[in-house]
């Protein structure tokens, strides 16, 4: 039986930094999260290779005398608390005192440092975690922390990293996080010498987001705000015209940090479940605000995940505010004239590619829409709203013109032209009666005079085992009639008569990768759609007109059940610049 014996401090050190530093992210992200602790509002992050030639991190922040500057690369030496008490209300980015000893001990650490009353600073070089020199030295205030030839003792580590590219895209995404979290901080990101990332530090989470995303994507968000007690909440979401197919668009942030949250993320997602097909994501920036006491910071090791002791409460007002913004008219499309919006952005490539040249390129450009002071030109004037009127009714009062295709009908409205998706409007009634009606049923059925034979295949098969009890529940009747047969006998009592069959199965095929808890939706979805005007289903002036009127009345006229828009808007102004009248 092996004998039990403390491991040596440089063992014990390595292990630490594994905990701590996985890549070259990893170590911008603690420095990062230092500057910040030490009340920067200039942070510079400097890449050479994707960082694993060099990486430094400048900051204008408090600084440190002499004597800080050496204990700090010490472990478990921290300023940010004192005793286990304070470990309930952290305040601070990072606090466990392993950030610098874990960096140095896989690479050479270069630290100037000067408090901005002093004089004079200190340098301290530092190789494999053994401190190599300490003297004076000249520099600004604050703190610059150099990190060459990371993992040059640990090569198993180094062979696991990716390319140059692909590690400074990750950076590239954490420095733009930051820039959210923290939108009064000006962040700087250089590639090899080259500015690649700048952030204004005007204390604007719009200006902040202009610079992430790009100003057309900014155009499409809507500002939310709320609050209850200590809690607050704010950000923008994307109108359900813009979407992502991965939830790497969503930034979630807490007094300050980026982090991730699932009962906030799905409390997001459950929102915006009406609004967008499968497979689709919001893009979102949620800033709250919370009592530390009520957040628990400490379980992953990064601080990346948090969890929160009043989840009801946090997501009860989430939800709230952000269905009061997502069911107001201001949702609605609005066709501009001019140069057309790209059809994906990545959230790091903006951040290489927005110079000081393509920003004032931007700004121009925002020139042709009449909606920047050429004199005065800053993002908040940029045509993006900072209020919302929550008082105005869903839609405006229309008036049918005409048809189109006929597809679309054109119709007048106070602010201009509006073009409605006959079908998409037609499904998002028939949806909303749907639901109405199966909530009143409460799962009755009707039997019908002959039963429908549905032969499946292995696939439908499998998913009408798995939702079997939610279909019945909803009132369709089902026997196995032997292999993959079934007969169809009653369908929900609510349901129109005639095309069971093809019900039925767009119901099974719409299923697909679904929660169970989405079914009712799907239901009403797929019986809204196969009973909806069609395309090209020509319709009278009467018609249009009372499609319109019960379009008005629904809880959300602005989207299908599957997720695509109902209406787009050309307003009069923009008809006006069209024909250079404006």
């Amino acid at each position: 039986m092996a004998n039990i014996f403390l491991l040596d401090e440089f063992t014990v050190s390595q292990i630490a930094a594994g905990e701590v530093v996985e890549r070259p992210v990893s170590v911008v992200k603690e420095l990062v999260e230092n500057s910040l602790d030490a009340g920067a509002n200039r942070i510079i992050v400097n890449l050479w290779e994707g960082g694993t030639a060099g990486i430094e991190v400048c900051d204008n922040g408090s600084g440190m005398d002499e004597k800080d500057a050496v204990l700090a690369f010490q472990r478990h030496a921290t300023s940010k608390i004192k005793s286990s008490t304070d470990l309930g209300r952290v305040i601070t980015m990072g606090f466990r005192g392993e950030a610098l000893p874990s960096i140095a001990a896989v690479s050479r650490v270069t630290l100037k440092t000067r408090p901005p009353e002093f004089v004079g600073g200190t340098q301290v070089e530092v190789q494999g975690g053994e401190i190599k020199e300490v003297r004076p030295a000249g520099c600004p205030a604050g703190t610059a922390v150099t990190v060459h030839d990371l993992f040059y003792n640990t090569p198993a580590r180094r062979k696991q990293l990716k390319s140059a590219a692909t590690e400074s895209g990750l950076i590239s995404d954490l420095v733009a996080r930051f820039a959210l979290t923290r939108p009064a901080v000006s962040f700087e990101l250089t590639l090899q010498g080259r500015k690649a990332f700048y952030t204004p530090g005007s204390g604007e989470l719009i200006d902040a987001a202009v610079t992430v995303f790009g100003a057309d994507m900014v155009r499409e968000m809507l500002p939310f705000e709320g609050s209850e007690g200590t809690l607050k909440v704010e950000g923008y979401v994307s109108k359900p015209s813009l979407s992502r197919s991965s939830r790497r668009y969503q930034t979630i942030i807490i007094n300050g940090r980026y982090v991730r949250c699932p009962a906030i993320s799905k409390t997001i997602e459950d929102i915006y479940r009406p609004f967008l097909s499968a497979g689709r994501w919001p893009v979102t920036v949620l800033a709250l605000t919370i009592d530390p006491f009520f957040l628990d910071v400490n379980i992953h090791p990064a601080k990346l995940e948090v969890k929160l002791q009043e989840e009801e409460k946090v997501t009860g007002l989430i939800n709230r505010v952000l269905h009061e913004v997502l069911h107001n008219r201001s949702v609605i499309p609005v066709i501009r004239p001019g140069r057309p919006v790209k059809e994906e952005a990545d959230i790091r490539q903006p951040a290489l590619n927005l110079t000081a040249a393509s920003s004032q390129l931007e700004k121009e450009e925002l020139l042709v829409y009449g909606q920047v002071d050429s004199k005065n030109c800053s993002v908040a004037d940029a045509g993006i709203e900072a209020e919302i009127n929550r008082n105005q009714p869903k839609l405006p009062e229309l008036t049918p013109l005409a048809q189109l295709f006929p597809t679309y009908i054109l119709a007048e409205g106070e602010e201009g032209l509006y073009i409605i998706d006959q079908h998409a409007a037609h499904e998002r009634v028939l949806f909303e009666q749907y639901n109405t009606s199966a909530k009143k049923d409460n799962g009755g059925s009707q039997i019908l005079l002959y039963p429908v034979t549905l032969e499946l295949g292995y696939r439908e098969v499998q998913l009408l085992n798995k939702y079997i009890f939610q279909l019945t529940e909803a009132g369709f009747v089902l026997e196995h009639f032997g292999g993959n047969t079934f007969l169809l006998r009653g369908i929900p009592s609510y349901l129109p008569s005639g095309q069971e069959r093809q019900l039925f199965l767009d119901l099974i095929e719409s299923l697909e990768g679904q929660e169970q808890a989405a079914f009712p939706q799907r239901l009403a979805a797929a019986m809204a759609c196969r009973h909806a005007v069609k395309a090209g289903e020509k319709l009278g002036m009467p018609k249009m007109k009372a499609l319109l009127e019960q379009l008005a009345e629904t809880e959300n006229p602005y989207i299908c059940p599957h997720g695509r828009p109902t209406i787009t808007h050309i307003t009069f102004h923009d008809l006006s610049t069209k024909f250079k009248r404006g």
